[in-house]
């Protein structure tokens, strides 16, 4: 064999092996994970049973829940370690005795193998932890949420349901906090995390599905009925409702730049701009006011809004954003997070929402 064909091998060889790689890389990375099949229907005619209704006891005055924005966590290990260190000063700083992550967890295709190394460290906390899901924790679809569900729910310390498959969405859950086990608060978490292309042909924000304002309030109603009262709670979802853009409009001041500051008889911090939510209102604020149970929503989502607004007797607020932000895109110039405290006792319970800074960026 003459060196030229010797060459020639030898290059097919090497073309044929980095092909190999190559679809070995792709079917890693491309695989669907699907993922267990999710079969809980849920009617409203259900009878409804408290004791299925997971709890987190409360046993001190004050009920300290952390709530973690968009950690996005991905293939950049640098920025991981950011966004954990941070995380780790936030829950030694506070004492939380829950965790919550209103979506956007973890980003793009790393997520399915990101997911592990975030499961572990929300569960080294030893607290329960309460995630739902954004847009970006679905933006890589043969890593489905069904399959991320299943992985949460392996773990020891992860409270994540995810609730009827009839529902919009996979997370949707609810949690009671209780005090001698009776609850005093409960705790919704829904997904509403992903984008919709509206009869305009605009792909925006999509709104609250009106199967899970149905479920909301079948459980509203249910745990009413079984406590005897209406129990006060707060709902946690990805995006923020139409009414958050409303209110911020409404009553915030604009700046020059465009942004808009909340003055302080109103509640507090700033919106760099108007909140992305669905351009149509499908009742879910209104189900909240005339329920009468949910005074307080909290979101993410917007990187650069931290604003806390109090509109028509409803509080809407943004989780700060933990952990490094993108650059130059929905870029947070105050990282950190947000410590809500359930103080009292009995039906008699308090609401304080803080925002923790952590990066000291000017």
């Amino acid at each position: 064999m003459s060196s030229k064909s010797k060459v020639i091998k030898g290059m097919k060889i090497a073309v044929c092996v980095l092909l190999i790689l190559a679809l070995v890389i792709v079917g890693v990375l491309f695989f669907p994970l699907t993922g267990k099949k999710h079969v809980q229907v849920w009617s409203a005619g259900d009878a409804f049973d408290l004791s299925t209704v997971q709890t987190v006891e409360k046993d001190r005055n004050d009920f300290k829940i952390l709530m973690f924005t968009d950690t996005q966590l991905w293939a950049d290990l640098s920025k991981n370690k950011e966004c954990y260190d941070q995380m780790d000063a936030l829950v030694a700083q506070t004492d939380p005795d829950l965790i919550v992550l209103p979506g956007d967890n973890l980003s793009a295709m790393a997520s399915r193998f990101s997911i592990k190394n975030f499961i572990r460290h929300m569960d080294s906390y030893q607290i329960p932890w309460a995630p739902t899901f954004g847009n970006h924790d679905s933006e890589i679809p043969s890593n489905s949420l069904n399959w991320q569900a299943d992985q949460y729910m392996e773990s020891e310390y992860c409270l994540l349901q995810k609730g009827p498959s009839n529902l919009y969405g996979c997370g949707n859950y609810v949690i009671n906090i209780t005090e001698n086990g009776d609850p005093v608060y409960s705790v919704f978490m829904l997904d509403n995390g992903r984008y919709l292309e509206y009869d305009d042909g605009a792909t925006k924000e999509i709104y609250m599905g009106y199967e899970q304002i149905a479920w909301y309030e079948w459980n509203v109603k249910g745990i009413a009925e079984s406590v005897g009262r209406t129990v006060p709670s707060m709902v946690f979802s990805h995006f923020a409702q139409p009414e958050f853009r409303e209110a911020v409009e409404m009553y915030g001041v604009k700046g020059e730049d465009g942004s808009y500051t909340i003055p302080e008889e109103y509640g507090f911090g700033y919106c760099s701009y108007l909140p992305g939510a669905a351009p149509v209102r499908s009742g879910f604020f209104d189900k909240c006011k005339e329920l009468g149970s949910t005074k307080y929503l909290f979101c993410g989502h917007d990187h650069e809004n931290n604003a806390s607004i109090t509109y028509e007797g409803i509080t809407m607020t943004y989780g700060l954003k933990t952990g490094p932000s993108p650059v130059p895109w929905n870029f947070a110039k105050e990282t950190g997070g947000t410590l809500i405290t359930i103080s009292g006792s009995g039906a008699n319970q308090a609401v304080d929402i803080e925002h923790i800074v952590m990066n000291g960026i000017e």
